[in-house]
């Protein structure tokens, strides 16, 4: 009998959410080469020797490790040394054994999870190159590490290297759009899935809970953030944190999250409508009208040269709720700094330029005597015009508009 073909790879773009990351939907293998070779071609123009990173974002964009995720925030650890002259990456991993390390990682680089200070600086000690190196980037620093850090470097300054990690990460490969594009899908699917249960009795957490419940059933358990679900307060006041309350009749509730698939992040917010006895009135659908107008003005500035500043102006100029906070951010292997908004201030925002490639997270909040509306997308900025990755429908605040 002859053997069955395999599968034809059938070009859709539908990729699937389910697929692990050791299929080739994604060419996973020639997206960590790139991105690595990204990467050393950064330190070849800024005359680093090695590089040693600490944020899980940059040693997963050096190296294309997956590692044990973890909830808390943690103190500067570095974790991962990128050497330029022999191309060599050392390891910590946080997990207890060397399966599904990506093959370019080799064994003897590998070193799992250690809470001794000084194991770091011996296996850098040891690395080739290690004791000659004359400038050694860094994505972080406390004064503990910076005294090892000379231990392990004793002929090297250290540099400051998060804004060149941030800049090759805000500026995407077309496989890393891809995984945003899944992420995304992810993140929708399970918001609709909470926003189906939203009525009156219904508890926050059980909105959260199901959230949650969808994600993992898409293919993922690591959420980007624990998520938005709580009921507008009718003073317009919004609580971020999920509290243990239950759903009014005709409350409008926020709903936000954000789920990682690949080590990147599809994220989104909307606001629905808790109500079973009437419909969403005039000024409850105006909040949506209003909404949308803040959006559209603030995503027509999402193109190539545009800078923060601009984004915050169209925000402003639309009616956007000042206590918005951040605005626009970009996105990809996790948050990548503010855009426009937040603690930027005007330099700051208009030092912000947008490039063909970067994928934003553009945030409204309007407010009315009726509430408040809350809704967030992500944009990706093509030489074009602004791509919405993020195409979720608004309910029934949307259809009253």
């Amino acid at each position: 009998m002859a053997p069955t073909p395999a599968t034809p790879n059938l070009g859709t773009p539908n990729l699937s959410t389910s697929a692990s990351e050791e299929r080739e939907r994604i060419a996973f293998g020639p997206l960590r080469r790139a991105r690595r070779a990204r990467v050393l071609e950064a330190m070849e123009r800024l005359d680093l020797d090695a590089l040693v990173l600490g944020r899980e974002g940059n040693v997963r964009y050096a190296s294309g490790v997956r590692r044990l995720w973890t909830a808390q925030s943690r103190p500067f650890t570095p974790t991962c040394l990128v050497m330029r002259e022999t191309d060599q990456i050392v390891l910590l991993s946080f997990s207890a054994s060397y399966e599904g390390m990506p093959e370019e990682v080799l064994p003897d680089d590998f070193f799992s999870v250690t809470w001794n200070p000084m194991n770091f600086v011996e296996r850098f000690v040891a690395t080739e190159g290690a004791s000659t190196a004359r400038r050694v980037g860094v994505d972080g620093m406390s004064p503990f590490f910076d005294g090892l850090m000379h231990q392990a470097f004793p002929n090297a300054s250290l540099v400051g290297a998060e804004p060149m990690m941030r800049e090759l990460r805000r500026h995407k490969l077309a496989a890393e759009i891809d995984c945003i594009r899944t992420a995304a899908a992810i993140a929708e699917a399970s918001l609709y899935a909470a926003a189906r249960e939203v009525r009156p009795g219904v508890s926050e957490k059980h909105l959260q809970a199901t959230y949650l419940e969808r994600m993992c059933a898409l293919g993922t358990s690591q959420f980007a953030q624990q998520g938005t679900f709580t009921q507008v307060g009718a003073d317009g006041a919004i609580r971020w944190v999920t509290g243990e309350g239950v759903l009014d009749e005709g409350a409008l509730v926020v709903l936000g999250g954000g789920a990682l698939w690949a080590g990147y992040e599809g994220s989104l917010a909307r606001t629905w409508w808790s109500g079973t006895q009437r419909r969403p009135g005039r000024e409850e659908a105006a909040l949506h009208g209003a909404w949308q107008r803040v959006m559209e003005a603030v995503l027509a500035e999402c193109r190539p040269g545009r800078r923060g500043g601009d984004l915050h102006a169209a925000f402003e100029g639309a009616g956007g709720d000042p206590g918005t906070g951040t605005i626009a951010y970009s996105t990809g292997l996790g948050h990548e700094g503010a855009v426009a908004g937040g603690a930027l201030d005007g330099a700051m925002e208009q030092a912000e330029e947008l490039a063909a490639g970067m994928v934003l997270g553009v945030r409204a909040v309007v407010r009315s005597g009726a509430g408040a509306f809350v809704g967030e997308d992500m944009v990706l900025v093509t030489e074009s015009g602004p791509e919405r990755l993020t195409t979720l429908g608004h309910g029934p605040l949307a259809a009253g508009s």
